[in-house]
């Protein structure tokens, strides 16, 4: 038994296109079925007869069908992704060129003297006594020797560590180039490759925030520079925020105090530390 496939091959070979005229028709199942004349299928342009047998013409027929019905799929199926593909690109426009949300943490943590870190025995680092401001109290440590130790690096690239203080003062030496949200970063650690003997034969490098706080005007602190995922047309695009959480919620005072088609700039005017926002900028003109 041929199979659809051949059959419409020979029917391609012998130039009959899918546009066919039968001669009469059958009833099926309560739908109308094309039939063709006894002697075969009939070419519409030229009327030319071509015999296939009895069974083949009723498989060529409903290949045909089947055909046709597919191909009219086809041209819907390609006018609905045309229109599902200009619907995701207006929604993409309008997400990456005039409604974006994100989020950001803005720590109040400053050093007011000493915690200064410095290698300690063997590959343990060491950490001054000294004042710090973070969780929105004033803080007092001791001197902590010997306080925590470098791993080893037997890796062929550096490797950067931070060390930082929680709010409650638990010591923390973390992977990375910045201090977790919620620690004080005190110092960052540079252990380069190799690095697998007994003493630390790495860098350290200071980097706490330094500020002398006062009774009546709190320290001004570093403002915090937010990066859109997308450039906005222009800089009249609007911000708003929304404080999700904070060591106190009546001491917070966010402003935007600058905006790029990059980024804006946020600065906290309260004295409210583990500051969480979420932001959402829009422009209201970006056609």
């Amino acid at each position: 038994m041929p199979t659809i496939e051949e059959l419409l091959e020979f029917l391609v070979s012998q130039g009959i296109p899918d546009d066919w005229q039968p001669a009469e028709t059958i009833e099926s199942g309560g739908g109308t079925i094309p039939k063709t004349s006894s002697k075969g299928l009939v070419r519409s342009s030229t009327n030319q007869i071509i015999e296939v047998g009895a069974f083949g013409r009723i498989m060529a027929q409903y290949a045909m069908r089947d055909r046709a019905a597919m191909r009219a799929a086809a041209v819907l199926g390609s006018l609905a992704l045309d229109q599902a593909a200009l619907a995701h690109k207006a929604l993409a426009d309008l997400r990456q060129r005039a409604f974006q949300a994100g989020r950001v943490y803005m720590p109040r943590k400053y050093v007011v003297s000493g915690l200064e870190v410095s290698a300690g025995n063997d590959r343990s680092l060491s950490i001054a006594a000294g004042v710090a401001v973070q969780g929105g109290m004033r803080m007092r440590y001791a001197e902590r020797p010997n306080v925590i130790a470098v791993p080893t690096n037997p890796g062929t690239t550096a490797k950067t560590y931070i060390l930082s203080l929680t709010n409650d003062g638990a010591v923390q030496l973390t992977e990375g180039s910045t201090a977790p949200e919620g620690g004080l970063g005190l110092a960052r650690i540079t252990v380069p490759a190799g690095d697998v003997g007994a003493t630390f034969a790495g860098t350290i490098t200071d980097i706490r925030t330094l500020a002398a706080p006062s009774t009546f005007f709190p320290p001004v602190l570093p403002n915090v520079t937010v990066a859109l995922p997308y450039p906005m047309p222009d800089t009249d695009y609007h911000v708003l925020l929304h404080v999700e959480s904070a060591s106190d919620m009546g001491r917070v005072a966010l402003e935007v105090v600058g905006k790029t088609k990059n980024a804006f700039t946020l600065s906290n005017r309260g004295t409210a530390d583990d500051i969480v926002v979420r932001w959402v900028a829009y422009h209201p003109a970006w056609r």
